[in-house]
């Protein structure tokens, strides 16, 4: 991204979940000071905008996105009923990721186990690069 990025703009990665935090991240800030790099959660990020955006952990699994549904008792009544369409909020986490871009936005994600959303959106003709 350093070559690619100028100097006023900015790198927003984005995540389902805190701990995807790349430990990488200090150290690149040390080493492209002048790239401005900040990381958050998905809902951390609304009303947020960042010329170019990053989105990590995009892999299908117990830990994945879209996140499997929850099912504990306290949940279960604490929160509204389940939408039929299919992992209504998580789309919607979704699209937030999707939206904070003003230039452009990566989906990185495990071609091994791929989260159903990366296939959803390559259906739909987004493209699959190897390397940004």
């Amino acid at each position: 991204m350093s070559g690619y990025v100028n100097e006023d703009e900015t790198i927003l990665l984005l995540a389902r979940y805190h701990y995807l935090k790349p430990d990488l991240l200090k150290k690149a800030k040390t080493r492209w000071p002048k790239l401005k790099l900040e990381f958050m959660t998905f809902h951390a990020s609304k009303g947020q905008q960042a010329d170019y955006v990053i989105i990590l952990g995009l892999q299908s699994g117990k830990e994945g996105f879209p996140a499997p549904e929850r099912a504990s008792i306290i949940e279960t009544a604490l929160l509204p009923e389940v939408e039929e369409y299919p992992y209504a909020e998580e789309r919607r986490l979704m699209y937030v990721a999707l939206t904070r871009a003003k230039k452009q936005v990566w989906l990185l994600f495990n071609k091994q186990q791929p989260s159903s959303f990366v296939s959803e959106l390559h259906s739909q003709g987004v493209p699959i690069q190897k390397k940004p």
